[in-house]
């Protein structure tokens, strides 16, 4: 008896020192991770705030929707725009605007018109920035200076820079918004085994609210996911409901659905109410269909974009941009949950922001060079380089 109680308490003690270590591992490398996102910026004292766009994407560029406060950059470029384009912005019908500067562009190469064609892919940049998509603003950023530099137009070409400075400076603060995100799911899963699971309700929430923001959906189901965690250890069913429910769907928007289905086995072995799984069930089904719907549309694009590059490869270029703005087209009718399904891990992302503020102050001074030469207004130009130092 003696014996078992002392291995008892043998046991207790070695448990006790395996929570301290793990603790003390995971303060270590949040520390880590908050120094490697920070490291450079401490360099370059970049951006003070952080900046997200919705799915629905906000009014104004660079706007943050929350419960909050909104936050907008003072360096908005969005007045480039033409202004049926910017009205199709205003009244949120984003995917019209996208069809009809695509019409433009084919338009454009229709009429060999070089110049033409360099504008519309820079207003299709423009867009695509401010739908915080900066893979599509890049490509297109990159045609348009090149066009623009084949007709020697320096202004419009240094019009194109002042875009990539702001691409450059909203990936880097893309990065630093996800790896908080990151940072916060990691103190709340500690706080959570130790009782302290409402001192950092609100910031979980937060967290999931921008990784929705940044189309991190897998990064998002993870917070609900925890969140859901969270709830049930303090009893407190209904909110873990919810927060499950939220998870489920995302899992399943997004092609999930074996672990949208591990979701709700582990909802139930938390005694969630059985009536509520007949509705989830119906969901994963209906969002499982449009991922499936979404994939399809995704290829049909790919096939497109394929005969876009032989085409274009032939010298054929009319023809080649007609399959190009249909490969365009049929990507809009895919769900971001199933676009942006697979994200780099968020130590990627930070990895490659590394010179975003090196990139942006580089594009930024060969824009001022030229406004400068021309007697053209540098205010935009300053307004952006006050975000890099």
């Amino acid at each position: 008896m003696a014996y078992s109680q002392t291995a008892s308490n043998a046991y207790k003690v070695k448990q006790l020192i395996k929570s301290v270590v793990a603790a003390v591992v995971s303060l270590v490398f949040i520390g880590l991770f908050h120094h490697s996102a920070r490291q450079s910026d401490s360099i370059e004292q970049s951006v003070d705030s952080t900046v997200a766009v919705d799915d629905a994407v906000a009014h104004s560029p660079f706007a943050v929707k929350d419960n909050r406060t909104r936050h907008q950059s003072p360096a908005s470029t969005s007045h480039i725009l033409p202004a049926d384009i910017a009205a199709l912005i205003e009244a949120e019908k984003y995917k019209q605007a996208k069809r009809l500067l695509l019409q433009r562009a084919t338009n454009a190469v229709d009429q060999s018109d070089d110049h033409s064609l360099a504008t519309t892919l820079s207003h299709l940049a423009e867009l695509a920035l401010l739908q915080s998509d900066t893979d599509t603003a890049e490509v297109y950023l990159a045609e348009a200076l090149d066009l623009f530099q084949q007709v020697d137009d320096e202004v419009a070409a240094a019009g194109v820079f002042v875009q990539l400075g702001r691409l450059h400076l909203v990936t880097r603060q893309r990065a630093r918004l996800a790896s908080e995100a990151y940072d916060t799911l990691l103190v709340a899963r500690w706080k959570i085994s130790h009782d302290q699971f409402y001192s950092i309700e609100n910031e979980l929430r937060r967290a999931a609210e921008n990784n929705l923001a940044l189309n991190r959906f897998g990064a998002a189901a993870a917070t609900y996911e925890t969140l859901f965690k969270g709830y049930s250890k303090q009893g407190d069913y209904d909110r873990a409901q919810q927060a499950g429910a939220e998870a489920v769907k995302l899992f399943a928007s997004s092609g999930q659905k074996y672990n949208a289905q591990a979701m709700i086995d582990t909802m139930r072995q938390h005694g969630i109410a059985e009536s509520v799984f007949t509705g989830l069930q119906a969901e994963i089904a209906r969002l499982s269909r449009e991922f499936n719907d979404s994939v399809h549309a995704m290829g049909a694009a790919r096939d497109q974009a394929l005969l876009y590059n032989q085409l274009q490869a032939r010298g054929d270029v009319v023809n080649a941009w007609r399959f190009r703005q249909q490969s365009e087209e049929s990507l809009a009718k895919a769900s971001a949950r199933a676009r942006y399904r697979r994200q780099p891990d968020v130590l990627v992302e930070l990895y490659k922001s590394n010179f975003s503020m090196e990139d942006a102050q580089s594009s930024l001074q060969q824009a001022r060079e030229v406004y400068l030469r021309h007697g053209m207004d540098i205010q935009l130009v300053n307004n952006l380089q006050e975000q890099i130092f």
